[in-house]
């Protein structure tokens, strides 16, 4: 009998231990992939608020969703077009997560509802108090004129905005020109904090920006939306173009000479044709 009791309460101890683990998995998974981009009873960020997530769709709908939006959006699924429609077309990046971790991901949003997540709380916009100073060092910041603090890559390596005080061609990654009216200003901050694209995510491993960088940054990034209409950047690609053909005619003439002037016989027959006086 107590050997039974024994092994009862172990069994419900180790139930009990694994129920938590996961739960510390879904917390941790959601906070380093997810809290970019959602909050839990905080209000739509760029992405909706997963608050009662659980109970608006199953399961059986949201973990292959949330695996590969993508493949879902792509077949017609109507809820996820919706959705996609909804939050300015702005497609959430696949992620490599098993089923169980999914489905922990989607236990810690119940259980964070449920212990008061789902309140909704005033959230202060990070740029209330921002001056010129912050947008003028967020561009050094963004053009790569001002390194970062933990050495974190410069923005115009992948993007590209529309202003004419910095050349910017980036075209790995997206055009932030109109960010701020997409995501506003705690979408743009959040995507900074915790990047939720895998490019991206793999630039700034160990490079975090500091919470003044992200700040000056969101702050250029608004106003460069503010004055894309004011804006007349200079459009490199004539003067590449004219100097690219010019390099090219410069090379093809040099080896056209070169040529002309190279060794033609494996002897100099100049000399091996000039007359002889043979000498009997």
């Amino acid at each position: 009998m107590n050997k039974n009791l024994m092994n009862s309460i172990l069994l419900i101890v180790g139930i009990f231990l694994f129920t938590i683990g996961r739960a510390d998995e879904g917390e941790q998974l959601f906070k380093t992939t997810c809290a970019a981009c959602h909050t839990i009873g905080k209000g739509r960020l760029v992405g909706p608020d997963l608050s009662g997530i659980n109970q608006k769709k199953s399961k059986e709908w949201l973990v292959p969703f949330i695996k590969s939006s993508t493949t879902i959006i792509k077949s017609g699924d109507t809820d996820a077009v919706a959705i996609f429609k909804e939050y300015n077309s702005i497609m959430m990046p696949d992620v490599a997560y098993s089923e169980a971790q999914i489905v922990s991901i989607l236990n810690y949003i119940s259980s964070d509802r449920s212990s008061g997540g789902q309140e909704q709380t005033v959230i202060t916009d990070i740029l209330s108090g921002t001056t010129l100073e912050n947008i003028k060092i967020g561009l050094l910041l963004f053009s790569g004129k001002q390194p970062f603090t933990n050495e974190g890559p410069a923005c115009v390596g992948c993007h590209k905005v529309k202003d004419e005080r910095i050349f910017s061609s980036g075209t790995l990654a997206k055009d932030l020109t109109e960010s701020y009216d997409i995501l506003g200003s705690a979408g743009i901050a959040a995507v900074i904090k915790s990047p939720p694209f895998p490019v991206m995510t793999a630039a700034f491993t160990n490079h975090d920006l500091t919470e003044e960088e992200v700040i000056n940054v969101t702050a250029y990034l608004k106003n460069v939306s503010e004055e894309r209409y004011y804006q007349r950047p200079t459009d490199f690609s004539t003067t590449f173009a004219f100097f690219g053909l010019v390099v090219f005619v410069t090379i093809f003439m040099s080896t056209v000479l070169l040529y002309f002037k190279r060794k033609k016989f494996p002897v100099n027959r100049e000399i091996l044709d000039r007359p002889s006086k043979v000498i009997n």
